[in-house]
């Protein structure tokens, strides 16, 4: 918990959700020697991103919920941080597991290596290999920038099966509108699915709030961040702005409750997604 009461590395603020304002794409470095970071830092400006050291948090997926990095960098000589458990909880969680992991280390230490391998770090490297083209490395493995896009994409009308689905997250039809959304985001191959996949994300926090299922719903809101962040503030005539404004509101109240007192949500908190004529003009 922080100093608030709100469980640590919980959502605050659009600056801690959107990268829509940083100059750079972030990645998130576990690297507690102070001559390398700066290294580090050099490289990821030169790679075009920006970097965050990461610090002590009881909560990893948050913690990355809320940064939503395109590069999780682990030193498997990190003190400060069990990387193992980090590597654990960012690949085994659907809120962060599109976060690719690079790892690096002693080429002799074989069993870290292994267990880096087997925790589900998609490139596992040594020290060497990673000093000798930081930047490299860095751009090489770093979740793709498909930016271009979706912006082409979401200057697009709305798809009829999308449509539906947000009509009946309207009405408040959180269970119905997850099975269309999931038809219209699995019909759809490009960047702009991550439109579906949030709604309807935040439509399933919704419902389970509805059941009172705090965990589930808490869950569905950091699925949902992932998504969300990715999108300019209007996307196929959808207001994602004010969306991502309602959704942040929605789970604060939530939290604030904490799961004795999830009875009290008040409904009030389940704001209808706007559209522009956009949406509509087929």
């Amino acid at each position: 918990m922080d100093g608030t009461g709100n469980p640590a590395g919980a959502i605050r603020s659009d600056a801690g959700l959107a990268h829509h304002d940083q100059p750079a794409p972030l990645i998130v470095a576990l690297v507690d020697d102070v001559f390398f970071q700066a290294p580090i830092e050099g490289a990821a400006r030169q790679a075009g991103f920006d970097v965050a050291f990461a610090t002590p948090t009881d909560d990893v997926v948050a913690y990355l919920v809320m940064r939503q990095p395109r590069l999780l960098l682990i030193d498997l000589n990190v003190r400060a941080l069990d990387w193992a458990r980090w590597a654990l909880e960012a690949k085994t969680s659907p809120a962060t597991r599109r976060i690719p992991v690079l790892a690096f280390g002693p080429h002799k230490d074989a069993d870290a290596l292994d267990q880096a391998r087997r925790l589900g770090c998609e490139v596992v490297i040594s020290n060497g290999a990673f000093k000798a083209d930081m930047a490299g490395q860095i751009r090489k493995h770093a979740r793709a920038d498909d930016s271009a896009e979706l912006l082409r994409q979401c200057d697009d009308p709305l798809p009829e099966l999308a449509a539906r689905g947000i009509h009946e997250f309207n009405a408040g039809a959180y269970y119905e509108q997850h099975e269309t959304l999931e038809a219209a985001w699995r019909a759809e191959a490009g960047p702009v699915r991550q439109l579906y996949q949030g709604i309807l994300q935040v439509g399933v926090a919704y419902y389970q709030i509805q059941r009172r299922n705090y965990a589930g719903a808490r869950k569905m809101f950091q699925r949902a961040w992932q998504y969300l962040v990715a999108l300019p503030d209007v996307c196929q005539g959808v207001d994602v702005a004010q969306l991502r404004r309602d959704a942040r509101a929605a789970q604060d109240e939530l939290e604030r409750l904490g799961p004795n007192c999830i009875a009290d949500f008040s409904p009030a908190f389940f704001k209808p997604i706007r559209l522009t004529p956009l949406a509509t003009d087929h």
